[in-house]
């Protein structure tokens, strides 16, 4: 018992937090000054829609309980915003001081449309031809603030937004992760998703691409590429990919950025060939497969050299795995969770391998 005690201990000890209530007009004033941050990074999963955005104002102007937002104070006492991106968005758009919306966005935002409750009363409604009783209403609101201070442990911050991503239009994992992993390797996976050869070859709808699905499929690549914690997956491969990522911004893992973009484009250029008729990374149901994605770029980069000169002899690989039983096997649910991307990139290698 004494073990357990002592390493949620340990953890607690990790985690400095303070709470304060606050008013939403002091929260826009802290917000002008600077000295409240929504980074770009987050501020581009703002995506509430016109009724969401309308119901919250309804919500607060009669009287509704508000959840608390959270925010991660950084060692200048500013604080940057972890939970609450719809919420806060929605007030400082309404208001008309949400930085970085475009003129038509800020048009949009700033007007009200039917609310649930209150019905047509507040369509088209802005914060000028709202009644200033009204206006005054929602500034003295209160929400209260979750404060995670800036002695916090790192790693509590990544966790602690995690697990407070449950709003009704929760970030992915992939723009948690954009989120909070900011810096030159976060950079590439954005510049490389935009790549036009490799959207070619993952054709995903735009509400994939929103979620940064393409940076998560890049994100794989090299996680698989440098042989990750042997391939081996103790809880999840977002737990996996978490781990990578968090080592590469903690410089635990070194990467030459610009020798890690060229081999992925040099990969992808290769698999573009009109040979594999961009359907390489379809299972026989026709539609995209993770597994497949993640052996095949493992193998195409490792066997490059071998492969570059003959397209038509790696294409009849592909079919091969595609149609080994073995690889079926090792790569479904029934195997050993832990070792199972372990063995099927070891199978792609055995029938790859020239």
């Amino acid at each position: 018992m004494s073990e357990i005690e002592d390493k949620i201990a340990e953890l607690r000890n990790t985690l400095r937090s303070d709470r304060l209530d606050m008013s939403f007009g002091e929260i826009m004033n802290i917000y002008e000054d600077g000295d409240l941050i929504i980074s770009p990074e987050y501020q581009r999963a703002f995506r509430w829609n016109d009724k969401q955005r309308s119901d919250f104002i309804e919500s607060i102007l009669l009287g509704i309980p508000i959840p608390p937002i959270f925010v991660a104070e950084d060692e200048n006492g500013k604080w940057e915003l972890v939970d609450g991106l719809q919420r806060i968005s929605t007030i400082l758009s309404f208001f008309t001081i949400l930085k970085g919306l475009s003129k038509e966005k800020t048009e949009k935002y700033k007007k009200l449309t039917s609310g649930e409750l209150t019905e047509d009363i507040l369509n088209n409604i802005t914060i000028d031809s709202l009644p200033l009783k009204m206006k005054i209403t929602i500034k003295r609101a209160v929400c209260r603030v979750e404060i995670l201070r800036w002695d916090s442990d790192f790693n509590m911050k990544y966790h602690l937004f995690k697990r407070l991503n449950t709003s009704a239009s929760p970030l992915s994992v992939q723009e948690v992760r954009n989120c909070i992993f900011l810096g030159n390797f976060n950079n590439l996976l954005k510049e490389l998703a935009q790549n036009k050869i490799f959207k070619k070859i993952i054709p995903i709808n735009s509400k994939l691409e929103n979620e940064m699905y393409l940076e998560e499929l890049i994100l794989r690549f090299f996680a698989f590429k440098f042989e990750y914690k042997n391939f081996e997956v103790k809880h999840s491969i977002e737990n996996f990919l978490d781990n990578f990522m968090e080592e590469v911004f903690l410089k635990s893992i070194k990467l030459d950025l610009n020798k890690e973009k060229m081999d992925f484009i040099k990969v992808i250029d290769f698999l573009s060939k009109d040979d594999f008729n961009n359907k390489i990374f379809k299972a026989k149901n026709h539609q995209f497969n993770a597994n497949l994605y993640d052996s095949i770029m493992f193998v195409a980069h490792k066997f490059y050299d071998e492969y570059s000169i003959n397209p038509i002899l790696f294409k009849e690989k592909i079919d091969i795995l595609k149609n080994d039983e073995i690889y079926q096997e090792v790569s479904g649910h029934k195997t050993n969770s832990i070792k199972r991307m372990s063995k099927k990139i070891d199978r792609a290698v055995k029938i790859f391998n020239v």
